[in-house]
C-alpha cells in the first residue's frame, strides 16, 4: 500500500507468536519488513515464524527480564537499522480485588508493565545508535480507559501504559522517535475466548460485533508507517465504537 511501504526496515513484535502480535507481525511483513517475534514457547514461535514466511525470525524471550533483551536486540541488529518497535507482549485474567494476592498482581504487571517499559528502553537506545528515529507502538486496552470488576490489575497496567506513550512522546520528539499506542476493544483472541460475541457485542458494542486481529494489525502497520510520520504521543482506539458511549 502506498505509503506504508517498509521495505529494508527492521521491526520487533513482542508477544508475536500468536493472537493480536502474529497479526501484526504479518501486516509489518506484508508491508516488506523483516520482524523479529517474542514469546516463551520455541515450538510455537518456529511455527508462527514459519508461518509469516522468510522475513520473520523468532528469539525466545521473557519480556520482562533485561537479560533476555540482549538476544532481541542483537538478533535485530543483524537483520539492519530498528525502525519499529510493537510493545504487544501480555497478559490477563480476571481476579476480584478482595481475592487477589500478590504475586498474581506482580506477575501481571511484571509482563505488561514492566515489559511495555524494557520494550521502550531497548527500542530507543537501537533507534538512538542509527540516528534515523523510528516507531514505538505500545499496545494498551480499552481497559485502560475503562474498566471492570475484577480488572484492577489489568487496568492498572494498561493506563500504566498510555501514560508511560505519553511521556515517552515528549521526551523522543526531537529524536524523530515516534511513540503512540494502540488500544483494542473487544477482540477475538486467545484472551476473549470465553466471551459470547452473541450477548455481548450488540449491547456494548455500536458496531454489533466484536474486532478481529487483522484490523488490530491494520492500526499497528499505519502507526509503524510514515502515513503516520506527525503523530507521536497519540491513542490509536480501535473498538467498534464501545467506548464513544
Amino acid at each position: 500500500m502506498a505509503g506504508q511501504d517498509l521495505a529494508g526496515t527492521v521491526a520487533i513484535v513482542t508477544g508475536g507468536t500468536r493472537g493480536l502480535g502474529l497479526a501484526c507481525a504479518n501486516k509489518l511483513v506484508g508491508a516488506g519488513a523483516h520482524v523479529v517475534i517474542t514469546g516463551l514457547d520455541p515450538v510455537r514461535g518456529a511455527a508462527a515464524a514459519k508461518s509469516i514466511g522468510s522475513s520473520a525470525h523468532f528469539v525466545r524471550q521473557d519480556v520482562s527480564k533485561a537479560a533476555d533483551w540482549a538476544d532481541v536486540v542483537n538478533a535485530a541488529a543483524k537483520l539492519g537499522p530498528l525502525k519499529t518497535m510493537v510493545a504487544n507482549a501480555g497478559i490477563s485474567n480476571f481476579v476480584p480485588m478482595e481475592l487477589m494476592d500478590l504475586e498474581t498482581f506482580r506477575e501481571l504487571m511484571e509482563i505488561n508493565l514492566k515489559g511495555a517499559f524494557l520494550s521502550l528502553k531497548y527500542a530507543v537506545a537501537a533507534m538512538r545508535d542509527h540516528g534515523k528515529g523510528g516507531s514505538i507502538i505500545m499496545m494498551s486496552s480499552i481497559m485502560g480507559r475503562m474498566s471492570a470488576p475484577a480488572n484492577v490489575h489489568y487496568s492498572g497496567s494498561k493506563a500504566g501504559i498510555r501514560l508511560m506513550m505519553k511521556a515517552a512522546a515528549l521526551e523522543l520528539g526531537a529524536e524523530k522517535i515516534r511513540v503512540n499506542a494502540v488500544l483494542p476493544g473487544i477482540t477475538h483472541s486467545d484472551m476473549t475466548a470465553g466471551f459470547d460475541e452473541a450477548e455481548t457485542a450488540p449491547t456494548l458494542i455500536p458496531m454489533k460485533r466484536f474486532g478481529l486481529a487483522d484490523e488490530i494489525g491494520d492500526a499497528v502497520l499505519f502507526a509503524a508507517s510514515d502515513r503516520s510520520k506527525f503523530m507521536t504521543g497519540t491513542e490509536l482506539i480501535v473498538d467498534g465504537g464501545l467506548v464513544a458511549r
